[in-house]
């Protein structure tokens, strides 16, 4: 069960509120874009996707650990939704530690208000885990950039209304090649594909977006020319803690479940937690449990005390996910046929414990990091 005594005054009552706006958005049958809008909405007018966004600049301007203990207790109460408001944070923290003329500024207050999704674009066919492979290519011209190519998967990316795009920038080569630009959405030559089917992605949208010689103004150019490449690792170092504890509170929300259906159903005349084998398991995960909680507040008080914390970070992102994806799939199984139906609060948090092993980067990545500070 969530600790409600280590989350800021009031914030169980507000978390409360949300989750019953966003539960009715779920229910309402809406379209992907519409829901995803509508969820996307619920979370920013309480300013959930900038918490960590400079108060000057609109945000919340909370430390890194304050906001994995609420991105903890939102997964815990609304597991599945926070894809697209992870996405736009991830951008705004790009923008804002990239930030060199007055447009990025205009972009990053417009993601902290209420209504402005950000989309990351980076995956390509051929580019993702190994972003030196990224084909997006762009091109300088007079007053600023083409910009061409294809990302295959962005999340937000049919409600974005910024984009922060990839791109490789001749002549240089190599790392030293990758820009990220800040892009919006409704340039020319810039086009949203169709919204791919993603089980357990219930509170985002996700496609591919095309770019064919989409021009852009030179301001869109992100940092210094050249520095993509450490903009998007500084990103994700500071972003993968945050993902962690998004794992860990599914998976308490998904511990509590298997634990409350241990004691409550019998079999051969006693109930399942009776029994040594589902008992120690449980022991087992909660353990692990507490041991991802202790790596991903670990990690961002290193952040917040400007400490190393690369390392600790995908430690913490390695390990949350791993136990998310342990905890969901011995739920289910305990569970049996009552969460394998469609939609099941159990199957939501199964599928997207997936897709959380991949965010941020995988189980690979995660280890090469760890292996490359030791």
């Amino acid at each position: 069960m969530i600790d409600t005594e280590a989350c800021p005054h009031g914030l169980m009552e507000e978390i409360g509120t949300l989750a019953r706006e966003v539960r009715d958005v779920l229910d309402a049958g809406l379209p992907a874009r519409q829901r995803a809008a509508g969820i996307h909405s619920a979370f920013a007018k309480r300013g959930y996707h900038a918490l960590v966004v400079p108060r000057e600049s609109g945000g919340r301007g909370l430390d890194h650990l304050t906001a994995g203990l609420i991105y903890e207790a939102l997964s815990y109460e609304l597991p599945g939704t926070l894809h697209g408001t992870m996405t736009t944070a991830h951008c705004a923290l790009m923008i804002s530690s990239g930030l060199t003329n007055e447009f990025h500024l205009e972009r990053l207050e417009a993601i902290a208000g209420e209504d402005h999704p950000g989309a990351f674009c980076l995956t390509e066919r051929d580019a993702g885990s190994d972003i030196g492979a990224v084909g997006t290519r762009a091109e300088t011209i007079p007053g600023g950039f083409t910009i061409t190519g294809e990302k295959a998967i962005a999340i937000n990316h049919a409600i974005a209304k910024t984009l922060v795009v990839f791109a490789t920038l001749p002549p240089a080569s190599g790392r030293a090649a990758l820009n990220a630009f800040v892009v919006d959405p409704s340039a020319e030559g810039i086009r949203q594909g169709p919204a791919l089917d993603t089980p357990g992605m219930a509170g985002g949208i996700l496609g591919p977006i095309s770019f064919d010689r989409a021009r852009v103004p030179h301001e869109c150019l992100l940092g210094e020319r050249g520095s993509g490449y450490l903009l998007f690792m500084e990103t994700l170092d500071k972003g993968r803690p945050l993902v962690a504890a998004c794992c860990t509170g599914e998976a308490d929300r998904a511990l509590d479940c298997a634990i409350d259906h241990a004691r409550k159903r019998y079999q051969f005349g006693k109930p399942l937690y009776a029994f040594q084998d589902v008992s120690f398991r449980i022991a087992e995960l909660s353990t692990r449990l507490k041991a991802a909680r202790l790596l991903w507040k670990d990690a961002l008080e290193r952040i917040d005390r400007g400490r190393p914390f690369t390392m600790e970070a995908s430690m913490a992102k390695l390990f949350a996910s791993s136990t998310l994806m342990d905890i969901a799939s011995f739920a289910l199984e305990l569970t049996g046929y009552r969460s394998v139906g469609r939609n099941t609060e159990l199957e939501r948090i199964y599928h997207g414990a997936r897709l959380m092993k991949s965010i941020d980067g995988t189980e690979a990545v995660q280890k090469m990091v760890i292996a490359s500070q030791l």
